[in-house]
């Protein structure tokens, strides 16, 4: 199976996690990972330019395994525009990353709607770290997607990280009603929510991804391995649906 991994991060966090390119390329070969998005951590001096290119570098060192996602602070205004810019036309990566937690910009701020221009203009999806507190709650997601329905998003750990309660109904209206809202399955708590929401909202709009090395790939991909599925279902969740999203072989 051509599994590719949907989110992965390189190099070292001020928020205590990282992984080289040698270690996360290795790993991938243990567990038969073919492909992963990379995308840069948040460092210690908070200037993402230097990052992005570290992961331009690693994509020319490996450049069948890695596809590279920018990633700015939204908060910059002008200036995350023209990074936003360099990384798709100049360093080659296919779409945008948002970590509104580490950025402490809520995903639905005036900062992240006004660069949403420029990502429409690329034509490229947004992926965006979902489910924290006060800045990618499910409801947070829905009013931005909303606003930009043209345009695709990626939302983590299934657009909400407590699997109860409001956040799971936030959720699941949030898919319901967008349908330009995509999830990715790292750290969703349990393998049966992919179960569930294949019927939802389609598998079509269902990626693997793991959030390494925050979360153990090695454990992530158990999610939709195990998961009662059919073998089609699975391959598309794993891969296909990646694929045909960044228009890559």
């Amino acid at each position: 199976m051509n599994i590719l991994d949907f989110h992965v991060h390189l190099g070292s966090s001020i928020f205590g996690y990282g992984q080289t390119p040698e270690a996360l390329i290795s790993r991938m070969d243990q567990l038969g990972i073919a492909q992963a998005v990379a995308i840069a951590v948040q460092p210690r001096e908070y200037h993402l330019e230097p990052q992005n290119d570290a992961v331009a570098m690693a994509i020319q060192q490996h450049p069948s395994r890695l596809i590279g996602f920018a990633r700015v602070d939204p908060r910059l205004g002008e200036e995350a525009e023209m990074e936003l810019e360099r990384c798709v036309r100049h360093l080659g990566f296919k779409g945008l990353f948002l970590h509104p937690w580490e950025e402490t910009c809520p995903i639905n701020s005036p900062a992240v709607k006004d660069l949403m221009p420029v990502v429409r203009r690329l034509k490229i999806p947004v992926m965006l770290a979902g489910g924290h507190v006060r800045v990618s709650m499910a409801s947070q997601i829905a009013d931005l997607a909303s606003a930009f329905p043209e345009i695709v998003f990626i939302a983590t750990s299934g657009g909400q990280i407590n699997i109860s309660g409001v956040a799971l109904g936030e959720a699941t209206q949030m898919l319901k009603e967008n349908p330009n809202v995509y999830l990715e399955t790292s750290g969703i708590y349990r393998e049966d929510f992919i179960e569930d929401l294949v019927p939802l909202i389609g598998v079509e709009r269902l990626l693997f991804g793991s959030n390494s090395p925050e979360y153990s790939q090695a454990f992530e991909l158990l999610r939709p391995q195990k998961a009662h599925l059919s073998e089609t279902e699975r391959s598309a969740i794993l891969g296909e649906n990646a694929r045909r999203l960044l228009k890559i072989a």
